[in-house]
């Protein structure tokens, strides 16, 4: 089952960047000497999280579109995630990555939806 807060979410809508993030950041500096000196450290939250319904493959329902807006429309608002047999996550929308939720009708006066969902793990 996929889940965001209280929405139930098609079981066919993909998370595209599932497989890029990192546990692990690293500053590298250079010293005069010329040697490099790393500096790595553990990310522990601030996962990018970004949920695609992509024409052919998943569909969304004005109602859907209409519950996500209105979420993503919440300042502060954090939610659980849950992605199939996953941990639970905590997240919020990505707004510092405009627009934080962007649909578009598969053709003109559908009730059916693509669109994207940025969330960000918190």
């Amino acid at each position: 089952m996929k889940q965001l807060g209280t929405l139930v979410l098609p079981d066919s809508i993909q998370w595209i960047d599932r497989d890029e993030w990192s546990p692990v950041q690293q500053a590298a500096l250079q010293t005069l000497s010329g040697r490099t000196v790393l500096f790595p450290r553990p990310t522990l939250k601030g996962r990018p999280i970004t949920l695609v319904a992509v024409d052919g493959v998943t569909w969304l329902t004005d109602i859907e579109v209409a519950a996500l807006l209105t979420m993503a429309s919440q300042p502060g608002g954090t939610f659980s995630l849950i992605w199939e047999s996953d941990p639970v996550r905590t997240v919020a929308f990505r707004h510092h990555t405009p627009p934080a939720a962007s649909f578009q009708t598969i053709y003109p006066f559908s009730p059916q939806h693509v669109g994207e969902i940025k969330l960000t793990e918190i």
